[in-house]
């Protein structure tokens, strides 16, 4: 009996081990989905400024096209069919939908990079009472936040603003940044700097 009761014990600790290690690696690796997705979703995102001269409005529903109700702020889920992005590269490692937070003047219809004939870059002028705000980040005062993608697990907080807790997973940029980052044009000549993001 001593012998069983042992036997039974080693193969308890062996079977923990190894389901500790399961769950480890498999959340090691929704992680890295989530990160991929983000990343995917956000070079979407670039792609749909240089073609359209805006952002896209948030998908309320799981069609993934754009909301068309204009409103001062937007957040809701990834538009990834208006996009061109699978619908999986708009979940997180979980499946759960990403959140995406845009400030609603950069995707009204009527901006652009640049107007004519003056070529006046449109896209960077003045945004009165800009609602997306950085916790911890306040003093990035030259800059306009142009979208967050973040996990349903990181909701912002909102309220006349939206104040985006940053966590691993959270993506943010500037909108001089989108141009800078992934454009390689920066027609903001005010912002000199790309905001840092995780």
């Amino acid at each position: 009996m001593l012998e069983i009761a042992i036997a039974v014990s080693i193969i308890g600790l062996v079977s923990g081990f190894f389901v500790t290690k399961m769950i480890t690696t498999g959340k090691i690796m929704r992680d890295q989905i989530t990160k991929s997705n983000i990343e995917t979703v956000s070079i979407a995102l670039a792609s749909f400024v240089a073609n359209n001269q805006r952002l896209p409005r948030p998908s309320v529903d799981e069609s993934g096209d754009e909301k068309n109700t204009p409103e001062m702020t937007y957040v809701g889920k990834v538009p990834f069919h208006t996009l061109g992005i699978p619908m999986k590269s708009a979940a997180d490692g979980n499946g759960k939908p990403l959140i995406y937070i845009v400030e609603a003047t950069l995707t009204s219809d009527s901006d652009s990079i640049y107007s004519t004939p003056a070529l006046t870059p449109c896209f960077c002028k003045g945004i009165p009472n800009p609602k997306i705000l950085i916790k911890g980040m306040e003093d990035f005062k030259n800059g306009i936040i142009a979208f967050v993608i973040d996990t349903d697990d990181n909701p912002p907080t909102l309220s006349g603003e939206i104040r985006v807790k940053i966590s691993k997973n959270t993506f943010w940029i500037s909108r001089d940044g989108i141009l800078m980052r992934f454009l390689k044009n920066s027609p903001c000549e005010r912002e000199n700097s790309t905001p840092p993001s995780t």
